[in-house]
């Protein structure tokens, strides 16, 4: 398939130095040593970000310093006010800036700038302040440095090809050597090459049958390019006799997201929608093959032979239902049709979802793996989402206990996902995802009213963690090993406790935390010296710096000792999510399990999820 081609140059801004560790004495070193150059070019100006994690306490009126070499050269007037100085207790932030002077003072740590043979930074503690063991430390040099005075000098590197160290050397006030770190960076010639990188669309929704009764939709894409959209209802209208344009654009890391709302649908109506874009050069997309959104890619949805090939259409079809409970067919839950249209792998199209569609957009069948647009147009009737799952999985999205949509996490485990919702009442939307590892999370549940033609947002949503252990049964005095995955960089809190029918008192409960690793992957070590047999329950929870803290994950079982552990599978007392309580998030995983053999849903054990089930889950409510 022909497709305009964008040519793109690319020049290497950022050089990221991987942690070269070259000392004898591991027990006396810094950790974690990075530097993030924004040039690697010889000779060029650059700034540094440097970071590393202390293992010693470095104490009031100690000093940290950076030994860049001959090599290197700092401008005449680089000063303290090219530096940034901050301290944190995760990786990941947020850091705390500190004061700086040309001297330290009681409140002002002091900067002096060495150029003679070595160029040498050095940062000296004021007389109050320390920095602790395990805090993470952010030293910016240059014109990044924004803290107070802004940097207007950059430190220039040296003029030949080759790796050069930069060592970090912490002393104590009476100039006591501490620790030390080691750093390579490395000179290359700048990268300069072509490419071809063929223009895409993708995305079309909606796709199929939208439900009875639907008046407005919106009409989305995406492009993998900057890129201003417009579309006609006829095939083969030229990109500057087009007059309807897409109303809202968005950019995400890959994409640029295309939306537009249309309004005046009518029950039994076949819309077409024919899309074309031009790039940021003005190139219009007129005269290439078709790409369609649609498997029939020369019929329209009312049956009219399209015979135009001449084009680039984007092409997006639907229909409203004539009926309530009426469609085209049935959703085989083999997924939907291949927007992309070359064969890439890459289209997010699902099942149609015939007759049980959202009125905001086409249905989705089981397992259709249809993303749901983000960010959503401003003010568009429906509902937000944002929050963090786990690094790139599929969030899946319920609405009153049916699967709506799915949002895709990014590589820090953030998403977000527009719902249309246009009939006003009462919703519950649950949420939930599987790891890396296909362990899933509790089920997130927020139920509320909405009116009609008001969007709501529900933000700062974090999945429970995931977890397992490596045992089920242990003896007192071994160590029990939970692990799972969540957010990176957020705290993980693990409780061992007993299992009672009374209150479990705070004394009774072993807590340990730690951080999620750069993939989400947790690990945290309960002991169970003093324990006493029986069997106990282990659960965990993720918090995100300033931001809010998870409900706990599924609660599993152990035993130390001879005590029996009761299975956990068939959800007893109509707990579904295993977290001790019964209420909409159990309600939710009930709805979704409807009609269905689920064991955990299926509370009596007689083959099918119904009312039965849901009478059982009342006489065990507790809100």
């Amino acid at each position: 398939m022909l497709i305009r081609t964008v040519k793109v140059s690319l020049i290497l801004l950022f050089f990221i130095i991987i942690n070269f560790f070259l000392f004898a004495d591991s027990s006396s070193a810094l950790y974690l040593a990075s530097d993030r150059i924004s040039s690697s070019w010889p000779g060029a100006a650059s700034h540094h970000t440097i970071q590393f994690r202390t293992t010693e306490n470095i104490p009031a009126s100690g000093k940290i310093v950076i030994d860049f070499g001959a090599d290197f050269d700092f401008p005449a007037n680089f000063d303290y006010s090219d530096v940034d100085f901050s301290i944190s207790d995760f990786s990941s932030g947020p850091f705390t800036d500190r004061a700086l002077a040309s001297s330290s003072s009681a409140s002002t740590d002091g900067i002096n700038i060495a150029t003679s043979s070595s160029k040498i930074i050095t940062i000296n503690l004021n007389s109050i302040n320390n920095v602790s063991a395990s805090k993470y430390i952010k030293i910016e040099l240059g014109t990044n440095a924004d803290y107070g005075e802004a940097g207007n000098e950059q430190i220039i590197n040296p003029n030949s090809l080759n790796s050069y160290r930069i060592t970090i050397n912490t002393y104590n006030p009476e100039n006591v050597y501490i620790e030390r770190a080691q750093i390579m960076v490395v000179t290359v010639e700048p990268v300069n090459f072509g490419a071809l990188s063929r223009k895409r669309y993708l995305g079309a929704a909606p796709i199929g049958w939208l439900n009875f009764g639907t008046t407005q939709t919106i009409v989305s894409l995406q492009t993998n390019y900057p890129a201003r959209c417009r579309y006609a209802t006829a095939s083969g209208t030229s990109y500057t006799a087009m007059t309807e344009d897409f109303s809202y654009a968005s950019s995400t890391a890959y994409y640029v997201n295309h939306t537009k709302i249309v309004d005046g649908l009518v029950n039994g109506g076949n819309y077409e929608y024919y899309v074309r874009c031009a790039d940021d050069d003005g190139v219009y997309d007129d005269a290439h093959e078709c790409i369609y959104a649609s498997t029939t890619p020369y019929t329209t949805a009312s049956g009219t032979p399209i015979l135009n090939l001449d084009c680039i259409d984007y092409y997006i079809v639907f229909s409203i239902l004539a009926a309530e409970g009426t469609g085209g067919g049935e959703d085989d839950g083999t997924g939907g049709d291949d927007p992309d249209a070359d064969g890439d792998g890459t289209s997010s199209g699902g099942g149609s979802g015939i007759g049980s569609g959202g009125g905001g957009g086409g249905g989705i069948g089981d397992g259709a793996g249809m993303y749901l647009p983000y960010p959503p147009p401003p003010g568009a009737p429906g509902v937000v989402f944002t929050g963090w799952a786990y690094p790139g999985t599929e969030v899946t999205i319920l609405k009153d206990g049916i699967e709506v949509g799915k949002a895709l996490a990014g590589i820090q485990a953030d998403f977000g996902a527009y719902l249309e919702v246009l009939n006003r009442g009462i919703y519950t939307f649950g949420l939930w995802a599987e790891d890396s590892m296909a362990r899933k999370s509790n089920t997130f549940s927020a139920t509320f009213f909405m009116e009609a033609g008001t969007q709501t947002t529900i933000s700062d949503i974090i999945l429970s963690p995931t977890i397992s252990l490596t045992k089920s049964v242990v003896t007192a005095g071994q160590v029990i090993e939970a692990f799972g995955q969540t957010v990176p960089g957020s705290t993980v809190e693990a409780w061992l406790y007993p299992e009672k029918s009374g209150e479990v008192l705070d004394s009774e409960i072993i807590k340990k935390d730690g951080l999620a690793s750069a993939s989400g992957e947790w690990s945290l070590f309960l002991n169970t010296d003093n324990l006493i047999d029986g069997s106990y329950l282990v659960k965990a929870r993720a918090t995100i710096v300033d931001t809010g803290t998870s409900d706990f994950s599924a609660i599993l079982k152990i035993n130390i000792g001879a005590a029996q552990i009761e299975p956990t599978g068939i959800c007893e007392g109509a707990d579904l999510n295993h977290d001790g309580k019964v209420n909409l998030t159990d309600f939710s995983i009930l709805l979704y399990h409807w009609g269905t053999d689920d064991e955990c849903a299926d509370q009596n054990h007689d083959g099918t999820v119904n009312l039965t089930d849901f009478s059982i889950m009342l006489f065990y409510w507790t809100g």
